[in-house]
């Protein structure tokens, strides 16, 4: 009892805390009067016009009520009193509306960027309407869940297609759901209310504010009220002048960088490394080419990787000006545009004098730039050449065809010179350049081991040292640890794995301890090395922890998904254990169970997890469901209740009730609970065959009918559904 009295009081004492936090934001408005000069700049940079509210935002999408029809269905932009709204339709499926509350982008990528579009959902989330707006092309557009990638609006083109139909996106991280929508806005801060029964979506502004890179400005406000610091040197706020190197860059990682979430509730202005890990990406469905490009998108942060970073001092801000989105030279100097040479050149001095002879190619041509050689433009991976929509790579890195060709990546050449092909490209290189600088040997060793011309034995390959660049040794370090762990060094692999558990960075220590910890059992003297690293770790030691656990999690995910359960459980066990609070180690778990049909340990599991938090919903959800497969359905529709007092938007709870109703007979009770599941998730497939079947036991056979042809189009290969319908197809 006194568990449960404590689960919602601690969610509300997070969204207190967080409002509080908040609060200390005072929004770019306040710095004006004081920076006149940095808040024009901001204000007229992609930054300061990335989004707002639809009064506050240029509309570049054409809301002219105009039809625009797709395959089965249709959507309509349209304005009403001000306002902007979509009505949409799928065949077979009820009409719906969204208002627009929030816009995000206005097209200032290079080579043509999107509009995008928020409604406000009645479970208190901001979510990302399906409907985007390219105005280089003036066409609107969706990002599609298939291989169809990004396709312009078209008759061709089912609703089903598209990834954000219905709409599922929100803006601000929530774990359980999906989304990448918490950079493009300030402060946004998204946590499930007890009180209110729903989410609360919080932020200071839809643009990129001064407190972004600043920190909170509510102190710096009230220290320098009387026009100069009350303590010499302190303001208040963060200077960027003072950050170190990883710190600088840490602030635009906030946003330009793929990163994985380790708790929620950051702020700008807290420890980056308490919340997200720039690295363990890596871990999952690798989106980095060996060498640090990303394979997927242009993200920026991926300099990490180069020289200029590693063996220099480049961060972001020696090119970019943080005020206006700009570009300056490392002097900050401005310079005309992202095409100018003096971003490189006011470092490489003595290419300076005759750019010819580097770029064998005229001054003042495309060939002649930087960028155009060492930065070339990627397009997004998913957009194919529907649109155009790229961002530069910024691992600054040398040509190199044959490998480019060996990887799948359009070479720097080729953007330009389209015809030729890569053996005349890299012939033209040889005889201007002779022999290129050699990568990094484990950038060698996992271009070898990525195309599988190294033996998996060789892990050691893969493995750096504490001399070695860190992007580099953790890139290495996480193939090696996600592999199938053969090996023919065992002994040398152990004494690199200690090695790395004395380095400086984070991800690295925490990795090489996870990965000491899958020898543990078989070399009972590696827990005590692994008990004397954590002591040393000190106050550091529960990053260290977070990350050791999130990591046995990623290889236990692996493992189940490939089928190999017993292992997959084992290696979710030792998470847990490092860990206790990993809920996502503790759900893969729970789910892993299920698969193998162990449904008192999922039980058990899911228990742990509402005992930790009462306020858990979905944890509550889980249990229910794991406890109706058992065949306990009376205290499976209580758990069920129990995630439904606590978030009455949470449509796998009212799926559940109505299953179990369904199957005690209760079809009034059942129908309603699955009416109420479609209303707030209409993707939810096995809720339609539910109503279906209902509707077939009360012998309102045409209505039966209908419903299931929902559900079909939802999932058409549903064994279940299909079945139902020849049945019903054989009573006409």
């Amino acid at each position: 009892m006194n568990i449960i009295q404590k689960g919602p009081l601690i969610t509300v004492l997070f969204i207190s805390l967080i409002s509080g936090q908040i609060e200390d934001f005072v929004g770019s408005a306040a710095c004006k009067s004081c920076h006149p000069d940095q808040f024009e700049l901001w204000e007229n940079s992609t930054h300061g016009r990335a989004g707002g509210s639809p009064a506050d935002t240029k509309i570049k999408a054409p809301f002219d009520g105009k039809k625009i029809i797709l395959k089965n269905g249709w959507f309509i932009p349209y304005k009403e009193d001000g306002r902007y709204f979509f009505k949409a339709q799928e065949n077979e499926f009820p009409e719906v509306k969204f208002e627009v509350i929030g816009v995000v982008g206005g097209g200032h990528i290079y080579g043509g960027g999107t509009q995008s579009f928020f409604g406000l959902f009645p479970d208190g989330t901001m979510r990302l309407l399906p409907f985007d707006y390219h105005p280089g092309n003036k066409t609107w557009f969706f990002e599609t869940n298939n291989l169809l990638g990004w396709q312009p609006a078209s008759e061709k083109l089912s609703m089903r297609n598209l990834s954000e139909w219905p709409p599922n996106r929100t803006i601000g991280a929530i774990i359980e759901k999906k989304n990448c929508q918490q950079c493009h806005g300030s402060q946004i801060i998204v946590g499930f209310d007890n009180n209110r029964g729903k989410y609360k979506t919080l932020f200071t502004e839809l643009t990129i504010n001064c407190e972004s890179c600043h920190g909170p400005g509510k102190e710096h406000l009230s220290l320098m009220q009387f026009g100069k610091s009350i303590v010499k040197g302190y303001t208040g706020i963060q200077s960027l002048k003072t950050l170190s190197k990883k710190e600088s860059v840490a602030v635009c990682a906030q946003c330009h960088a793929l990163k994985d979430l380790i708790r929620p509730g950051y702020l700008p202005g807290m420890d980056f490394e308490d919340f997200f890990s720039t690295k363990f990406s890596m871990l999952g469905g690798n989106p980095y080419f060996p060498d640090g490009r990303v394979k997927a998108f242009g993200y920026q942060q991926n300099h990490i990787f180069s020289d200029c970073f590693l063996n220099g001092s480049m961060t972001c801000v020696d090119c970019h000006n943080p005020h206006s989105n700009g570009y300056q030279d490392i002097n900050r100097a401005p310079l005309e545009g992202r095409f100018d040479n003096g971003q490189c050149l006011s470092c490489h001095v003595a290419k300076a004098n005759n750019i010819r002879a580097h770029t064998f190619h005229k001054i003042g041509s495309q060939g002649s730039q930087c960028t155009s050689c060492h930065m070339p433009f990627q397009q997004h991976e998913a957009v194919g050449s529907q649109l155009k929509f790229s961002r530069a790579d910024h691992t600054i890195s040398i040509p190199r065809p044959k490998l480019d060709e060996k990887l799948g990546v359009k070479n720097a050449c080729q953007q330009c010179h389209k015809n030729l092909s890569i053996q005349a490209i890299a012939d033209q290189m040889q005889d201007w350049y002779g022999e290129l600088k050699p990568l990094h040997q484990l950038e060698s060793a996992l271009i070898a081991f990525e195309t599988a011309d190294q033996l998996p034995g060789d892990l050691l390959n893969l493995i750096g040292t504490n001399m070695d660049p860190y992007p580099q040794v953790f890139a290495g370090l996480a193939a090696a640890f996600m592999s199938d762990q053969a090996t023919n060094q065992y002994d040398k692999l152990i004494q690199r794995l200690k090695h790395l558990c004395e380095n400086n960075d984070l991800d690295i220590r925490g990795v090489a301890l996870a990965y000491l910890n899958l020898f543990s059992e078989k070399d009972k003297e590696l827990d005590s090395f692994i008990i004397q690293t954590l002591t040393n770790a000190g106050r550091e030691q529960i990053k260290i922890r977070t990350r050791w656990s999130i990591a046995l999690a990623y290889k236990a995910e692996r493992l189940t998904k490939s089928g190999l359960f017993p292992a997959g459980i084992e290696i979710y066990n030792k998470s847990i254990s490092i860990w206790p609070k990993n809920d996502r180690a503790k759900k893969g778990l729970a789910e892993a169970y299920i698969m193998v049909g162990d449904i008192p340990e999922a039980v058990k599991t899911y228990g742990t997890i509402v005992q930790s938090d009462v306020a858990d919903w979905q944890g509550w959800a889980g249990l229910a469901n794991a406890q109706a497969q058992s065949g306990q359905l009376d205290v499976a529709l209580e758990a069920y209740m129990r995630s439904l007092e606590i978030n009455v938007y949470n449509a796998p709870a009212h799926l559940g009730i109505g299953n179990i109703l369904f199957k005690m007979k209760n079809d009034v009770l059942a129908e309603k609970h699955l009416a109420k599941a479609i209303e707030l998730d209409p993707a939810m497939t096995e809720a339609y065959i539910y109503l279906a079947a209902i509707k077939v036991r009360g012998q309102d056979f045409k209505g039966a009918a209908l419903v299931l042809n929902r559900g079909l189009i939802l999932d058409p290969a549903h064994e279940i559904g299909n079945m139902m319908k020849r049945e019903l197809s054989q009573l006409d």
